[in-house]
């Protein structure tokens, strides 16, 4: 994101990047994204989720601006552990039916960055001594990261049980209320039938294609809207606010995410979902700066790859509904059949959930739709 706001401050010139340099820096950052996502899985199994997922964001805002692809490469592999790491621990701080609005608030805040981010590359923009402008944009940006990540180390629980700011009791409370979602809290051994149940869940490869298609058209967003308002006449200053209310509308990869955790049960599953998706993610975001050629003037080809891109990712959000529908609606029938009791099927699913067991093995759970 702070590339975009730079690119029109001279970031390109600044740093010698020449014809389709500025897309594969685009491409870069997440190749280290998707480089990223299998080690940090496991190190956020093996550890304490807060605390690792924290330490990433500090880790992030500590490059200097020497040597660009080799930066950027291992700011997309530090930070590839956050998003899992903060979809994981809404599922266990909170009920299913608690987690969608919560977790589309804290993914909403990328759009409430580009309003920002806009408001700030327009202050910067008026900055008329010291080091270049574009430089401004990563100095200031870097520091409030760095700053974030403090904070998150010092107040963010890695499980409701270890939370601080909670009383004993509250954090009895919280367990309790969580048992509900049949799915556990946290298990750091590493379960290959959970892993092979992964790779077997329709559910699974429908979310990788949706984040392909909806994460293509996410380039023009991070890395090209300020080159495209200017491409319209826009000037400097111009191009920086104008940018602010397209972050009000940035709620597109929030579903897939809460389809994780609230329809994903087991921790490595949850955990291999979570990679799965994210590599998804990182496979639109590579594919989607390479449409954006410069022998065209016109981005012509990157407007048609971000049509066929949200196409895509409609398609998949009907598909998976109406996946998660009928096999509610199958286990709903067995159970009655099999003249199940909804308090005991209840209690059983609960018990369950708490002991590490998948959706596809837990026949008292059914998807959050």
């Amino acid at each position: 994101m702070a590339s975009n706001y730079a690119s029109v401050y001279g970031m390109q010139k600044g740093t010698n990047l020449h014809g389709d340099d500025y897309s594969w820096l685009s491409s870069i950052f997440y190749f280290g994204y998707m480089a990223g996502q299998y080690p940090g899985a496991i190190l956020m199994q093996k550890l304490p989720t807060g605390k690792f997922s924290s330490s990433t964001v500090l880790c992030w805002a500590c490059h200097n601006f020497a040597g660009m692809a080799a930066n950027i490469f291992l700011l997309g592999f530090v930070e590839a552990a956050i998003n899992p790491g903060f979809v994981i621990l809404m599922g266990m701080c909170y009920k299913s039916s608690e987690q969608p609005l919560r977790l589309e608030s804290y993914y909403c805040t990328n759009g409430i960055a580009t309003m920002f981010g806009g408001l700030i590359g327009y202050a910067i923009g008026h900055i008329n001594s010291g080091l270049p402008k574009w430089m401004y944009v990563f100095i200031i940006f870097g520091a409030l990261s760095f700053s974030a990540g403090i904070l998150s180390m010092i107040v963010l629980p890695d499980l409701p049980s270890t939370a601080k700011f909670l009383t004993e009791r509250e954090r009895f409370v919280a367990v309790d209320r969580v048992s509900k979602n049949k799915q556990g809290v946290k298990n750091r051994r590493f379960s290959r039938h959970q892993a092979w149940q992964t790779v077997a869940d329709p559910k699974t490869w429908i979310l990788f294609v949706m984040a392909v298609g909806a994460q293509i058209p996410n380039s023009a967003l991070t890395s090209f809207t300020s080159l495209i308002i200017k491409s319209f006449g826009s000037g400097t200053l111009g191009t920086q606010y104008l940018q602010i209310p397209g972050g009000a509308q940035g709620l597109g990869f929030s579903m897939s995410l809460t389809t994780i955790s609230s329809n994903v049960a087991g921790y490595t599953k949850k955990q291999l979902t979570g990679t799965i998706l994210f590599t998804g993610y990182c496979v639109g975001n590579i594919i989607g700066p390479q449409t954006f050629k410069s022998s065209e003037r016109d981005f012509h080809s990157a407007y048609i790859a971000m049509l066929v891109g949200y196409s895509i990712k409609l398609a998949c959000v009907v598909i998976l509904y109406i996946y998660m529908y009928l096999v509610n609606k199958k286990r709903d029938r067995e159970a009655a059949t099999a003249g199940t009791l909804s308090d005991e099927e209840e209690r059983a699913a609960i018990e369950q959930g708490m002991h590490d067991v998948t959706a596809l093995d837990n026949k008292g759970f059914r998807y959050a739709l």
